[in-house]
């Protein structure tokens, strides 16, 4: 394991991204992807959707 590694402009946005993980088989990459609103109160709260990828781009940005 490493330090988090930005993966280019279709998975890191300006948007809150969080909770990544592989499925078991290695194929897919799922993440969830939205944006941070903040109540009257001033608690936070995130409006998004989950979004998946090959894990294909993992491969691609491993060191050679």
């Amino acid at each position: 394991m490493g330090g988090a590694i930005n993966m280019g402009n279709k998975i890191n946005t300006p948007l809150y991204e969080q909770h990544a993980r592989v499925t078991p088989d290695g194929k897919y990459l799922f993440f969830w992807k939205g944006d941070v609103k903040v109540r009257e109160d001033g608690s936070r709260y995130v409006i998004g959707s989950p979004y998946w990828v090959s894990t294909q781009i993992i491969e691609n940005l491993r060191p050679k």
